[in-house]
């Protein structure tokens, strides 16, 4: 296996995903979109990184969606916490 920074990355990407799916406050179609992707990313980079011959590009999304979602994770998380709060 060939590990360079792409498929590091990506690995990470997807763990980022699936650990945000498990934050509370995040809805059940988010939470399983995190995980499909995540899934996806994880499995991705662990494919290209076993290829021996070839030649893989990463788009530059793929770095930025993860981390994306985690922020929508956070961001829906406190929300749901300031609602409850408020309601109170």
């Amino acid at each position: 296996m060939h590990w360079s920074a792409y498929e590091i990355f990506s690995v990470i990407s997807g763990a980022v995903l699936l650990i945000a799916s498990v934050f509370p406050g995040v809805t059940l179609k988010d939470r399983l979109a995190m995980v499909v992707l995540g899934v996806f990313f994880i499995g991705f980079g662990w494919y290209v990184a076993s290829q021996t011959s070839g030649t893989y590009t990463f788009p530059a999304m793929i770095f930025v969606i993860p981390f994306v979602g985690a922020g929508y994770a956070i961001y829906a998380v406190v929300k749901n916490r300031r609602d409850r709060s408020n309601s109170q």
